[in-house]
């Protein structure tokens, strides 16, 4: 069958039907194998309305372009300079918003090594920082690589926080925190919840559209 563009249908072993928009706009559908082509031109044909809304949802999410020698930092770009100068240190300056550093920040695994321990030493002071500050004590925190959360809060009052958030402007990371510190006195999102992440985060809206928008880049 003639399918519109960018539009993929793939049949496997399975029972039902599954449609799934990506963040360029592609569509993909998997159907079971004996599905005709009259049952999948239905099935888009039904579906046609929220594949256009979930490439409008895409299409209106931000993209932060970096060049091919910048990283991102603190919501900000750094331009990366490799310099033989610095064997073991990692020169950041924040007012030129450049990096020196002998090793390849290019590298995708070195780049992510690094961020993670710029993330541990700077969540884990500035989490106790604000737990103190709001009389939110907490157990323990981890710095993790969660694919889908920015942060988690357990029964035991254990905080969890996704490494990459170090990408994002301070104002957001601090809303992250606070969030899951609100966690370890209300477990649940109900009112009573956001009462109290308002009360110690007035900017929380502004925080949640900057990862709604931003966060598929981090």
């Amino acid at each position: 069958m003639s399918l519109p563009e960018n539009y993929t249908v793939e049949r496997r072993k399975v029972k039902h039907a599954r449609l799934r928009v990506h963040e360029d706009g592609a569509v993909h559908l998997f159907v079971p194998e004996d599905f005709t082509d009259e049952h999948i031109a239905k099935i888009l044909e039904s579906k046609q309305h929220w594949i256009e809304t979930k490439r409008r949802y895409f299409a209106n999410k931000g993209k932060i372009l970096l060049a091919r020698n910048e990283l991102l930092l603190f919501g900000n770009r750094y331009a990366y300079f490799y310099s033989s100068r610095y064997q073991n240190k990692v020169i950041v300056n924040r007012e030129s918003k450049t990096i020196q550093a002998r090793r390849d920040l290019l590298d995708s695994a070195v780049q992510e090594k690094w961020l993670k321990s710029i993330a541990g030493r700077y969540l884990r002071p500035r989490v106790a920082e604000l737990s103190e500050k709001l009389l939110l004590p907490y157990n323990r925190l981890f710095i993790r690589s969660q694919k889908r959360k920015w942060g988690n809060c357990s029964a035991e009052k254990n905080i969890s926080v996704n490494w990459r958030i170090i990408k994002a402007p301070e104002f957001v990371i601090d809303y992250v925190i606070i969030h899951e510190l609100c966690h370890t006195l209300i477990m649940k999102h109900t009112a009573k919840f956001q009462t109290l992440l308002i009360s110690h985060c007035p900017d929380y809206k502004q925080a949640q559209a900057w990862l709604e928008k931003y966060g598929n880049n981090l």
